[in-house]
């Protein structure tokens, strides 16, 4: 039954209106009910199949409840035989292995008796082989389990302890034989008895004994063998023309020599020792080869006078053999023997030869280990610490201290060199004609070029970014300040025609007798270093490239802490571009103050002696004359080719560039101080746009945006009325025209210079 209050809600019934309205919710109400209603009398059809349905499922729901409580019941027998037969079936394992276990043990006793009857008799007839193998199964067996087994089977253990007694015995006595015998085959230098000998000791237990009598062995021989080689390096070399690297040969021979033996007998180890023990002959080996490397050391270091030369060096960069102005030395005569960097240049070459080869005899050796061991059945941690024990023995043996010490030697003196020869490239720089840079730029590149290049070869990464830290120091000294020398004294003023200057030097060389004046010499010597530094640029950027893709090249295993510490470096060296940078600048600020301002700002000026309120008579007097802007490119024209032959492509645009902007200043001043009517802004316009142009045809770079301000004063004075400013300020409705430069402010005392515009109009405009 319907709630008639829920129905109508809210609904006023106490008017006539408000009871037609509750009387029309009520019926819709009632329509909705049946529509309702007549939908679920129209699916009682189908309700009532699907409950015939379900009841005539409940019979079958019935038969399967019963089936599966009866299969409930027969899993549960089967997991309880299941069980059953599992419990039989471990006492039958237990059974099995007790079994197993005794044949073992039986086993044991039998191959003990045998090994008993047949050790002593291998002995007598020297058959060490077959004597040591049954040590060898003897020592795998366990004492106190050979114990318990004959006292559970016979009940006396006199026969099994007679049986231990005797193996115990020839185990002593066959130890005494083989070392005895592997001593004598030694003296004798029978290699083929050696190897036998060395053979059985693993058979024997005597792992780490074998190790080291044969690596001693080997020692002697390599000893032997080193010191010959010493003896004749430096007759061999010279036969064969390489006293150069005498020693480096030497050294690689040795190295060669050990790595060599060490790889021939890891197969033996491996094979008769078990995979791990080669570590300890590694370790023997590495002493042996520090001491012949200290010998060789020694040699090199007397023969090639290293502490002499070391000395020289030390002694010259602390005494006044060398006046510092900054990093730039320049010799001032003083006693100390000063060396050539020439003498030292095969040395460095030779040292970097040698530390190379030490580099790659450890990481041979290294790979070597690391793969025996990672193919051994240690614990994780024994093999930890086997690789920290071999890492140890690289670190901390002589050889590499010794290279260590080499290494500092060969910075010393690549540093000497790459200073010194710099140095020198710069006290001979050259300018030939023709060319717009000096010597010494490609002299000191390739100076810089081969000494890191040459530190790649030593294979250390803290050499080569010690050697590229040194050239970076290099070029922001002594280099730069060559360079901005010359810059700092300014470009001196007067003659400036430096096409003509170069011809009259050129002339005067070639008649025997050079007459230019120190002015000159000045200005040429400005503008070549210029270039210098503007080419330098260019060529430190490829020296950094080329110079990261070498060594990146040489190191393919670079750790990521290497990669880390050679990109520090290598940006230290590209850095220098941007001092490079600065020095171009100051030159091209230098050459602004003397040469471009002294001479563009008068030019500009007659700006103001031409009158910008013509008529119609004047206008065609004027252009058919020499206009302001013809006379002003002329100029600038005279003046940038004085510099276009001498100057680098990008110096000069530079150049254009600066001018630009001092034209485009200068003249925004000049046409301030002056007045126009119509044709004067339509002259100016035409003259701004005729120098837009030639500057932009003088250089590649764009100088649009120099010229904007000035385009757009030429613009505001060439309006034909006041109300034309709209057309052109907003930038959306014409394209064309790029971003306003200038203030509204700057715009109304601009068009106030336009005398036939009235103030109220300026005024009135809304920009």
């Amino acid at each position: 039954m319907l709630d008639l209050r829920s129905v109508i809600g809210d609904e006023d019934i106490s008017s006539a209106e408000g009871i037609e309205r509750a009387c029309a919710t009520i019926t819709q109400k009632e329509k909705e009910v049946n529509e309702r209603l007549e939908a679920i009398l129209s699916r009682q059809c189908q309700i009532e199949s699907k409950l015939s349905g379900i009841s005539r499922s409940m019979s079958t729901l019935h038969s399967v409840e019963n089936d599966t409580k009866s299969l409930a019941d027969r899993i549960s027998q089967t997991a309880a035989l299941a069980e059953s037969v599992s419990a039989k079936v471990r006492r039958l394992d237990e059974a099995r292995s007790r079994v197993s276990e005794c044949q073992q043990r039986v086993h044991d006793l039998i191959d003990l008796q045998l090994c008993s009857q047949g050790v002593m008799t291998a002995i007598r007839e020297e058959d060490y082989e077959k004597g040591a193998a049954h040590v060898s199964r003897y020592l795998s067996m366990d004492q106190n389990l050979l114990q318990r087994t004959a006292d559970d089977v016979t009940g006396s253990v006199t026969s099994v302890s007679k049986a231990l007694q005797t193996l115990e015995e020839a185990t002593t006595k066959m130890r005494e034989i083989i070392s005895q015998k592997f001593d004598e085959a030694v003296r004798k230098d029978d290699l083929a008895s050696v190897e036998r000998f060395f053979k059985i000791f693993p058979l024997l237990g005597m792992h780490k004994d074998g190790i080291a009598k044969f690596s001693s062995y080997i020692c002697q021989k390599l000893e032997v063998k080193a010191q010959k080689e010493l003896r004749t390096s430096m007759d061999v070399a010279k036969a064969e023309k390489r006293m150069a690297v005498a020693f480096a040969d030497t050294l690689t021979s040795l190295l060669e020599n050990f790595a060599r033996v060490f790889k021939v007998n890891q197969p033996i180890i491996e094979s008769c020792y078990g995979t791990g023990y080669l570590l300890n002959m590694y370790e023997i080996l590495q002493v042996e080869c520090d001491k012949e490397v200290r010998n060789l050391i020694l040699e090199f270091n007397k023969n090639r006078q290293i502490a002499k030369r070391v000395a020289q060096i030390n002694e010259y960069m602390k005494s006044d053999g060398g006046v510092t102005l900054g990093h730039f030395r320049k010799p001032s005569g003083g006693s100390v023997d000063k060396l050539n960097p020439k003498d030292i240049d095969s040395l460095i070459g030779e040292i970097t030869i040698m530390h190379s080869r030490a580099e790659l005899y450890f990481r041979f050796m290294k790979r070597r280990v690391v793969a025996d061991l990672e193919g051994s059945s240690l614990e994780d941690e024994d093999k930890k610490a086997k690789l920290s024990r071999s890492e140890n023995i690289i670190t901390k043996c002589d050889l590499s201290r010794q290279m260590q010490e080499l290494l500092g030697t060969y910075l010393l003196l690549e540093r000497y060199f790459m200073e010194e020869s710099v140095l020198k490239a710069i006290a001979l720089d050259t300018f030939e004609q023709g060319q717009q840079c000096s010597s010494m730029v490609d002299d000191v590149f390739f100076i810089i070029r081969k000494s890191i290049r040459r530190s790649t070869s030593t294979q250390s990464m803290n050499g080569i970014c010690a050697v590229i830290n040194n050239a970076a120091s290099c070029f922001e000294g002594d280099f730069i300040n060559a360079l901005k020398g010359p810059l700092k004294n300014g470009y001196p003023s007067g003659y400036i025609d430096l096409a003509q200057a170069y011809n009259a030097i050129q002339s005067s060389i070639q008649q025997g007798k050079l007459q230019t004046s120190d002015a000159e010499q000045a200005r040429t010597n400005f503008i070549v270093q210029l270039n210098n530094a503007d080419m330098s640029t260019e060529f430190i950027e490829t020296l950094w490239a080329t110079m990261s893709e070498e060594i990146r090249g040489a190191f393919a295993n670079m750790t990521q802490r290497e990669s880390e510490i050679l990109e520090s470096c290598m940006s230290g060296l590209k850095g220098v571009k941007d001092s490079l940078k600065a020095v171009v600048d100051f030159g091209m600020q230098q050459l602004k103050s003397s040469a471009i301002k002294p001479r563009l700002n008068p030019w500009v000026d007659q700006f103001l002696t031409y009158n910008h309120r013509l008529t119609e008579e004047e206008l065609a007097a004027y252009e058919a004359g020499e206009t302001f802007a013809q006379f002003l490119i002329v100029q600038i024209d005279g003046l940038l080719n004085s510099f276009k032959s001498v100057l680098s492509p990008r110096n000069y645009d530079a150049l254009v560039s600066i001018l630009a902007t001092e034209v485009t200043s200068r003249l925004e001043r000049a046409i301030k101080k002056s007045t126009f009517n119509r044709l004067g802004g339509l002259v100016l316009d035409q003259e701004v746009r005729a120098l837009g142009t030639y500057l932009t045809g003088a250089t590649s770079w764009s100088v649009r945006d120099k010229m904007a301000r000035l385009t757009q004063i030429a613009t505001l004075l060439n309006l034909e009325k006041v109300s034309e400013l709209s057309e052109y300020w907003n930038p959306n409705e014409n394209n064309d025209m790029p971003a306003w430069r200038i203030t509204p402010n700057e715009v109304r005392s601009i068009l106030i210079l336009r005398e036939d515009f009235r103030i109220e109009d300026i005024k009135r405009v809304k920009i």
